[in-house]
């Protein structure tokens, strides 16, 4: 059977695995219920194979029992479960979000049809698309007759004044596909759930898709799965999947399956849940041990939360879902931004002196004294008419009392005054160590580097990044904590680097191989990380981060240029005052 050509203008999606990933959500509301009545063997597959039928049905497969008023009461558990549970462990898939916004740029209307409660299918499109976004969404609640009856299809249908034959009901299950069936319309399948390509394969179809990815070319006239990379095997694939799924959902805590009565051991309260209600001590008070005297003097000493060590390893394994889920609310799990970004500039230090011990007193080659000692020498052995000329307003002092230039021209002044100065700044000299001294400082200083130019990585990330979603919905305060994890990464990055290159590294003003280095991974970091912060594919975000380190160099330069500008007429200012003063 070939299919012909067909432009779809309207698409019917189903939600739980289909467009989201919401099988751990569910699985924890079903064992909740299910062991608080006794049902203690039910398997988590078991459960995950009754998703897209109603609850009533599911408890009826997973327990056998058939009366309506318990199952009903079973159901109203659940979704006091699910108010609990469901909305915080519940993902959409990675192509979900690129696939739906294709769509909709091609013009396509959409709806969400589910058994599902719309209001929680509602606050999960919000996190990730603008309001009205979803054409019309169908839930649970809406409809008396739930899939495979027609009914939901029909009510969007007429709520979209669509046609039939434009129209597409997209699915993983075999009631999507027989609610498709049942309403007359096509159907394309998916394999993001546990439902098989020979079972879909048995309903009337479009095609069958391995995920939503290649649904915007479904105009092709293959019907079948999507031809995989012959050089990556189906299991590497799924693993894949499923590596990213863990990625966007990060570590989630696991509730307790029943609520338990605890005492508390500090002020003798009854309660219930993992905190005592009067004086906020944690129920799970275990025996002191080596691991946890440990762990509390490194968090005494170090003035470190918990969630650091948390933090560190989110922030090379996850960043951008990282930072999105802290601006999001869920913040208690990490280490805030800036505080973490001065320990870890703190910590640089510390391995800039391990490692490069010569990196405390500058550069050991031509001078084993420091630099602040080599100033104060300098100082000593120049002439009292050399330090002068080094002073500003001195400087201008002294060549207006000149007898050579005091009845020259004023272009003859700045042209000795530029002369001096450059005469001056050599190796060995006394400005040469003042410059050699804030390099240092300045090395040594990556935090302070970082939050100084975090208004020009906003610039550029807003300007590069200004038509996506996300970038729409956050403000500037907020992508001052996201850049402030980044520059935690980015210092990571370069202590990791000290070991190879040393203190020049540190600097970040070497041009050569370990500046160009450090650039480098810096620019693939931020791109890894703009990726995940706004759910976009690999090419659009490396255009994007190339813009938003053009835009960042621009605007970078045009400060200094207005810094350079106020020093030069500030000088102007005083030496037309000194000139005028001696004249």
């Amino acid at each position: 059977m070939i299919c012909m050509a067909k432009e779809y203008v309207y698409y019917l999606f189903d939600f739980d695995l289909t467009l989201a990933d919401s099988s751990r959500g569910i699985v924890m509301c079903f064992t909740h219920v299910l062991h608080r009545h006794g049902y203690l063997d039910v398997t988590e597959m078991q459960i995950k194979r009754t998703i897209g039928k109603t609850l009533e049905e599911s408890f009826a497969i997973l327990t056998g029992v058939n009366d309506p008023a318990q199952l009903a009461s079973w159901k109203l558990e659940y979704t006091q479960e699910a108010d609990i549970y469901m909305n915080d462990n519940t993902v959409l898939y990675p192509e979900t979000v690129p696939v739906l916004t294709k769509l909709k740029e091609q013009g396509a209307k959409l709806a969400i049809i589910s058994t599902k409660y719309r209001y929680r299918i509602q606050a999960v499109i919000d996190k990730h698309f603008p309001k009205d976004f979803i054409d019309v969404i169908i839930g649970g609640e809406d409809v008396k007759k739930p899939k495979p009856h027609p009914q939901g299809v029909k009510a969007a249908l007429k709520k979209l004044k669509a046609d039939k034959a434009t129209t597409l009901y997209v699915g993983d299950s075999t009631v999507d596909a027989e609610t498709a069936k049942n309403a007359g319309i096509d159907f394309c399948g998916v394999l993001n759930g546990l439902t098989t390509y020979e079972e879909l394969s048995a309903y009337p179809h479009r095609q069958i898709l391995n995920n939503l990815t290649f649904l915007p070319l479904l105009l092709k006239d293959a019907v079948g799965p999507v031809k995989r990379n012959p050089f990556i095997p189906a299991k590497w694939d799924a693993r894949r999947r499923a590596f990213n799924i863990r990625q966007i959902r990060g570590k989630q805590s696991k509730p307790l399956i029943q609520a338990e009565r605890h005492v508390c051991q500090n002020c003798g309260d009854i309660y219930e849940g993992n905190y005592c209600r009067s004086c906020g001590q944690p129920a799970n008070t275990t025996r002191i041990t080596l691991k946890n005297s440990f762990s509390n003097f490194f968090s005494s000493f170090f003035s470190i939360e918990t969630g650091f060590l948390h933090t560190i390893f989110e922030l090379w394994y996850r960043p951008g879902y990282m930072a999105a889920d802290f601006i999001r609310g869920k913040r208690k799990p990490y280490h805030k931004p800036f505080s973490l970004l001065i320990v870890m500039a703190a910590l640089f230090i510390v391995a800039n002196h391990i490692f490069d011990p010569a990196s405390i007193g500058g550069d050991s080659s031509e001078n084993d004294q420091p630099a602040k000692q080599q100033i104060d020498s300098l100082q000593a052995d120049a002439k009292p008419s050399d330090i002068d000329t080094l002073q500003i307003p001195a400087v201008a002092d002294s060549l207006a009392n000149d007898s050579i230039i005091k009845n020259d021209t004023k272009e003859r002044v700045y042209s000795e005054l530029e002369k001096r100065i450059d005469e001056y700044y050599t190796p060995g000299t006394f400005l040469y160590a003042v410059g050699d001294l804030l390099g240092g400082w300045f090395g040594d200083n990556q935090a302070f580097l970082f939050i100084a130019t975090i208004p020009f990585y906003i610039f550029g990330v807003r300007r590069a990044f200004r038509h996506t979603r996300v970038n729409k919905r956050l403000n500037t305060g907020e992508y001052a904590f996201i850049m402030g994890y980044f520059g935690s990464q980015f210092i990571m990055k370069d202590m990791l680097l000290i070991p190879f290159f040393g203190s020049d590294i540190a600097t970040r003003m070497v041009i050569g191989a370990p500046f160009a280095m450090s650039s480098v991974i810096e620019f693939l970091l931020m791109t890894r990380n703009l990726k995940q912060l706004f759910h976009l594919d690999w090419w659009t975000t490396l255009k994007c981060t190339v813009k938003t380190y053009l835009y960042m160099a621009i605007s970078l330069m045009m400060a200094i240029l207005a810094v350079i500008i106020i020093f030069i007429l500030l000088i102007i200012v005083i030496r037309e005052i000194v000139v005028g003063l001696n004249l």
